[in-house]
């Protein structure tokens, strides 16, 4: 293999029989390395050879690594050495310096004492190219595909069911996201307690609304929900011709778009998600039903946790 092909390592180490037994190991396993012991002369070699490692003692004369990642930083004398990581060596484990590495550039910190081969796999492992996922936290909708913003929201639920808030607010964020992204009239969290009677744990637009008691003949879907323990999505009925008449004369029978998820406490049935939406809303996407489906799941867990038994049933009148 030709030298130029070949990954260039530079050990900067004033310990001499390890930057010479370190360097012969690595020459036999197929790099092409170089070795220093002293920061200026590890500076000199960096500027004209452009190794793609320096394996630097963080204590070095002359220089110590600090020192070489703050070049590397910024450059010298405009020539290019952004390509070069550094991977301090130390025989101090201490979190301070670690830290210092990290927060200056470092790719790496090793302890000494180290296995020559721990540090092939080390350089290994930072030659293989590496994914750099961006942020979504900061984006807004309009700048993500539906696919992305999916994944997005997925975050963001996690986020707030994972957070180390109260119980209630965490549901009344839950629920928020549900509302906000939907569009919702409503989004409420309901126990049912049995057939005919429920109680909302949780409501997106009044906190107030926990423990007030529902009549669950008149809400079928959550009734369904509970009985099957599957999620029901049904679209705009304002334009069904079959259910025209009944709309005519019925009138407490609400036709907008619903979503309703089953939601478990300790794998046990608990309640359900319900999102009811605007009559304007006639149309639900595979995504949207999905998203409130995740926000289902992230309740349940949130409600199986240690935390929410220590609080109790917040929602009910105590006795």
């Amino acid at each position: 293999m030709a030298t130029l092909n070949k990954i260039r390592v530079l050990v900067a180490d004033d310990d001499r029989q390890l930057a010479r037994r370190l360097s012969d190991f690595l020459i036999e396993k197929g790099l092409d390395v170089k070795t220093v012991h002293n920061g200026k002369e590890a500076l000199t070699v960096i500027a004209d050879w452009h190794p793609r490692f320096v394996l630097a003692d963080l204590m070095l004369s002359e220089g110590n690594a600090f020192e070489i990642l703050e070049h590397l930083k910024r450059g010298h004398s405009g020539r290019n050495t952004s390509f070069t990581e550094l991977i301090v060596m130390s025989g101090h484990n201490v979190r301070t310096n670690v830290a210092r590495s990290l927060e200056l550039g470092a790719t790496d910190y090793v302890v000494k004492p180290f296995r020559y081969e721990d540090i092939l796999q080390r350089l290994v492992f930072h030659c293989r190219k590496h994914r750099i996922v961006k942020d979504l936290s900061n984006y807004k909708g309009s700048d993500l595909d539906e696919g992305t913003l999916l994944l997005h929201l997925t975050d963001l639920i996690l986020r707030a069911a994972n957070a180390s808030d109260p119980i209630p607010d965490i549901m009344f964020n839950l629920t928020r996201m549900v509302a906000l992204k939907l569009g919702g009239v409503r989004c409420s969290v309901v126990q049912v307690l049995d057939h005919e009677n429920g109680m909302v744990v949780m409501s997106h637009d009044d906190r107030k609304a926990s423990g007030i008691r529902l009549d669950l003949n008149k809400y079928p879907e959550i009734v369904h929900v509970y009985n099957t323990r599957l999620m029901v999505a049904i679209e705009n009925l304002e334009t069904s011709a079959e259910l025209k008449a009944i709309k005519r004369h019925v009138q407490s029978i609400m036709f907008n778009s619903i979503v309703v998820c089953p939601i478990s406490r300790s794998q046990k049935m608990f309640g359900v998600l319900s999102l009811r939406l605007p009559a304007e809303k006639e149309h639900l996407s595979d995504n949207e039903i999905r998203f409130v489906e995740i926000v289902s799941h992230a309740l349940s867990l949130v409600l199986s946790t240690q935390n929410s038994y220590q609080i109790g049933e917040f929602w009910k009148p105590a006795a």
